[in-house]
């Protein structure tokens, strides 16, 4: 069979589509990498195109960079292989990406990728309510509220509530995006684009995490605004406004644990730092609570202050805090195995100050590319996984690795093909 360069496009284009819609599927987005990977491999032989290599290919690879850097700083080899290894992927991904000789239609894919994980989410909805029916009853009786979003998501490939719910919210803030920048004029279509954000908006309240909930109200507005903020009114700001208020309502109305969660759940007992063994039952009190997190934090940071330059090592991190769990004697998180869920702190203790800056200067690209393009979507994307890493460490975690991954190097192929042409505004 002859593969030319137009096929080749098409089956770039499909892989990049496949890998992320199933990102919340890990054993078959690992599959789908392995087998891009061979393509990648196959492709750059067959057309032996020249390579024209940017810094920064570089900078999107730091974190595996990092693993590089500190290698040497782990107990154990095998475990600091195996932490590498998670991070292989932003070895080949971004430079085969920002290298690549094909034409990649990043809003085009992200078009195809909200609808693909409308769908899948909708079908794992409604086998969630077949099968989990009495979680769902519970819920609405008010029994076991905190656990539907986390049930809901584990029902789906065992997925981590936080994790599946930073995708959704993404994807919902991209739908619509596509609502406003779609350039058919189709009516159906718009309409269509529009039922997809409304369905992927009631997903991320479903799912219920907080950040996520809170990224996805205000990465709305600031779509809406910069789409409309020439001919943006008193009248229709007024009207934006309520209409959001509204379906606010309604859903809180419909889900009444929404209003517990965000107000006594999470801000109670903040007097309670580093005090959670005081508590009777803190399983049913404080278990996703704030006071936890800043305990697990404050932990953290005392733990990191004994190796504040080069960190504890990177396949170390987890297991030396929990140590430290139970040199001081916290019984309650020594117990759950809490870890440190701030991306940032975690970098702290595993890579030290250099590991933390370095970690800032990733985290800083898309906003860079985002502002020198004046794209809405790719700011947006950079505050929100700036935001999103301050109450959980995804860049642990396989979903976080590979969705980052992904964003950061089609956004940054989309920066290094608009460097000669006037700034876009998509």
């Amino acid at each position: 069979m002859m593969f030319t360069n137009q096929k080749l496009e098409k089956i770039n284009f499909i892989f990049i589509l496949l890998i992320l819609s199933s990102i919340i599927f890990r054993s078959v987005c690992s599959i789908l990498i392995l087998i891009y990977f061979l393509f990648l491999v196959f492709s750059f032989f067959k057309l032996k195109y020249k390579i024209k290599f940017h810094f920064l290919i570089i900078l999107i690879s730091i974190p595996f960079l990092i693993e590089i850097l500190f290698f040497w700083n782990n107990d154990s080899f095998y475990y600091g292989i195996k932490s590498l290894e998670k991070k292989m992927i932003y070895l080949f991904f971004p430079f085969f990406t920002l290298t690549s000789p094909f034409k990649i239609e990043i809003f085009r894919i992200i078009n195809y990728w909200t609808k693909i994980m409308c769908l899948t989410l909708i079908f794992f909805l409604v086998r969630y309510i077949v099968l989990f029916r009495e979680n769902v009853v519970k819920y609405l009786n008010g029994i076991d509220v905190w656990d539907m979003g986390y049930s809901f998501s584990r029902s789906i490939d065992n997925n981590h509530a936080p994790a599946l719910n930073l995708i959704v919210s993404f994807c919902c803030i991209c739908a619509l995006y596509t609502y406003y920048n779609n350039i058919h004029k189709n009516r159906l279509i718009r309409i269509f684009n529009l039922i997809i954000y409304i369905i992927l908006l009631n997903l991320v309240f479903i799912i219920n995490t907080r950040i996520a909930v809170c990224c996805a109200i205000l990465g709305s507005i600031y779509l809406t605004i910069h789409k409309y903020k020439s001919i943006f009114t008193l009248k229709k700001t007024v009207l934006i406004t309520t209409l959001l208020a509204i379906f606010i309502f309604l859903f809180i109305n419909f889900f009444p644990y929404i209003i517990k969660k965000y107000t006594t759940v999470s801000f109670n007992n903040l007097d309670k730092v580093g005090k959670l063994d005081e508590f009777k039952d803190p399983e049913s009190e404080i278990y996703n609570s704030m006071v936890t997190r800043l305990t697990i934090w404050k932990s953290t940071i005392d733990l990191s202050k004994r190796n504040l330059w080069i960190g504890v090592g990177s396949s170390d991190g987890k297991r030396k805090l929990f140590e430290y769990y139970r040199e001081t004697n916290q019984k309650f998180l020594f117990k759950h195995k809490f870890p440190v869920h701030n991306q940032y702190l975690d970098y702290l203790l595993r890579f030290g100050v250099m590991g933390l800056i370095l970690l800032i200067l990733f985290m800083l690209i898309p906003f860079y590319i985002g502002c020198k393009l004046h794209n809405s979507l790719i700011i947006y994307f950079s505050l929100f996984f700036i935001i999103s890493n301050m109450t959980d460490d995804f860049l642990i975690r396989f979903d976080g690795i590979v969705f980052s991954c992904i964003f950061f190097s089609l956004f940054g192929y989309f920066y290094l093909n608009s460097l000669n042409k006037y700034s876009s505004n998509y």
